[in-house]
């Protein structure tokens, strides 16, 4: 029951963070209309480092949405499987996130990133006592080619389980469109 009362509360965050970021682009003060900033959308593989579940390997998907050119908002949702003990042995883990992106001015066409925000650590079978919320903060790197980028990222979090706090190292690759 705690695990639903947490998605509901973080799918009712990211909904809310959605429609602020609509309503801030709406309301431009620029005299000429500004150009429309969509969403993008991306795709990483995931190589993660649990304190209580060791190492997994997962893939993550990305939603983002400018606010301006320096901030951004972004909803991942990824996926992780601790599969290294064999398929018997495996535990899966579900992991939303909600970050808040902060780009300085880009280099030509490459750009380093900051992001922090919130997010959960959901496993999905094995040893669910360390379920809860997680903190992150991490530093990332995008590499522009066109409209698309390459990027790589390291995200470190800190879980916050009901009796125990926890530690969580992802590592990411991936490309956004």
């Amino acid at each position: 029951m705690k695990i639903v009362r947490f998605l509901l509360v973080l799918a009712v965050c990211a909904v809310s963070v959605q429609i602020a970021v609509s309503r801030v682009c709406a309301q431009d003060a620029a005299p000429t209309p500004a150009p429309v900033k969509s969403p993008r959308y991306g795709m990483s593989i995931n190589t993660l480092y649990s304190t209580t579940q060791g190492v997994g390997l997962g893939i993550r998907g990305r939603a983002s949405m400018p606010i301006n050119a320096d901030i951004s908002t972004a909803l991942d949702l990824g996926f992780t499987g601790f599969v290294l003990e064999g398929w018997r042995g495996a535990d899966y883990l579900f992991e939303p996130q909600i970050s808040l992106i902060i780009t300085p001015p880009p280099e030509r066409l490459r750009a380093g990133y900051i992001f922090l925000g919130m997010g959960g650590y959901l496993p999905l079978a094995g040893n669910r006592d360390t379920s809860g919320p997680t903190i992150h903060i991490g530093l990332g790197r995008a590499h522009g080619f066109g409209e698309s980028a390459v990027f790589y990222e390291i995200n470190p979090a800190l879980i916050i389980g009901s009796e125990k706090l926890g530690f969580l190292l992802p590592v990411r690759l991936g490309i956004i469109f």
